[in-house]
């Protein structure tokens, strides 16, 4: 018998919506965006109640090289604490309402006045990822996601172009664990100067003392009252 190209339309079109109606699940895309990256990077770090970290930053300007180290320990709502090692002594301290920045080496610290909200003096990691993530386009690095790395690891990698010419980054790269942290970060100022900073030894909901984040300024220390202006 035959059929007539209508009726096996017909017949092309039920069978379609019979196999999408038995099993779904054989139709299923299972892919992960960048917006997917990026919204549980953010999601992930509104959940944590505090963490602490070892950190590395290597800059890097017409071929001189400096490196800094310490540790970095935060706690909800926004306090923060930046020890330096090297140099030694070197501090960023904040409470959540004001940040203090102290160089022993020319004994000044700088007091800021903080937007717990927005701009990218925050020190909260939910509200300075939201304001990160506003102020540049970003996509992933490479084709294939997550990449593997030289460690044998797989990571997402992330490349971030400012929307609007400023100072600060212009350009950014950041590694992200399959859990969504973000390991280290690669940025590229207007000036040329390129800056990698390298997190390692994470440690999450450490317990971390409110003390931790006090700061006492030191008797004869300069004092600089808001020196930097937050881009909103």
């Amino acid at each position: 018998m035959k059929i007539s190209r209508k009726a096996a339309f017909l017949q092309i079109i039920l069978l379609i919506i019979m196999m999408l109606n038995s099993d779904a699940s054989a139709f299923r895309f299972d892919f992960t965006t960048v917006s997917d990256i990026v919204d549980n990077i953010k999601k992930r770090f509104s959940k944590i109640d505090s963490y602490q970290a070892n950190f590395t930053i290597v800059s890097e300007k017409m071929g001189k090289t400096k490196q800094q180290t310490g540790i970095i320990r935060y706690k909800a709502d926004n306090k923060l604490s930046i020890e330096f090692t090297q140099p030694y002594g070197q501090k960023i301290v904040s409470n959540g309402r004001m940040m203090w920045i102290y160089i022993p080496s020319m004994n000044v610290v700088a007091e800021q006045d903080l937007n717990p909200d927005s701009g990218i003096f925050s020190p909260g990691t939910k509200s300075g990822l939201n304001w990160l993530f506003s102020k540049y386009h970003y996509r992933f690095d490479s084709k294939d996601q997550p990449a593997a790395q030289e460690d044998g690891t797989k990571e997402y990698t992330l490349f971030l172009k400012q929307k609007e010419s400023r100072r600060g980054f212009r350009k950014l790269k950041l590694w992200v664990t399959e859990k969504y942290f973000i390991v280290r970060a690669r940025g590229e100022t207007t000036s040329g100067k390129t800056i990698d900073i390298t997190f390692s030894n994470l440690k999450i909901d450490a317990g971390l003392s409110n003390s931790m984040f006090k700061f006492d300024i030191p008797a004869r220390a300069r004092v600089i009252k808001n020196p930097m202006i937050a881009e909103e």
